[in-house]
């Protein structure tokens, strides 16, 4: 005869809601063997008055993800899916640039993708 028995187990849970979102309009993925790297990158222009002139200075901020090469496996499949989701609930994404890339333009920006 077997017998189920629940243990209900406690575990403690803490909720950091003081994070900001990130927006991020510049990606660049770096990998070695052992990790991937995703850095979201958000570049702004600032005017700066410097001896009555303007000056533009960009300003940038970083926050990278660090993954190993199973979770970035698991991320892209997680990113498809719900790319495909979105896709056959409101449409098809159109990229602007999309065309064939030549071997020595591998290298692309992520904000060359977006308008």
């Amino acid at each position: 005869m077997f017998i189920m028995v629940e243990r209900k187990k406690k575990v403690d849970f803490d909720l950091d809601e003081g994070k900001e979102v990130f927006y991020a309009n510049n990606l660049a993925i770096f990998n070695n063997p052992a990790e991937f790297i995703l850095d979201f990158t958000q570049i702004t222009p600032r005017v700066d008055m410097i001896q009555d002139k303007q000056v533009i200075t960009y300003v940038a901020k970083h926050n990278a993800i660090i993954l190993n090469p199973k979770q970035a496996k698991i991320f892209f499949n997680l990113l498809k899916e719900n790319l495909e989701k979105y896709e056959k609930k409101f449409g098809k994404i159109k990229l602007e640039r999309d065309r064939k890339i030549k071997k020595e333009g591998l290298v692309k920006k992520f904000s060359e993708y977006i308008g």
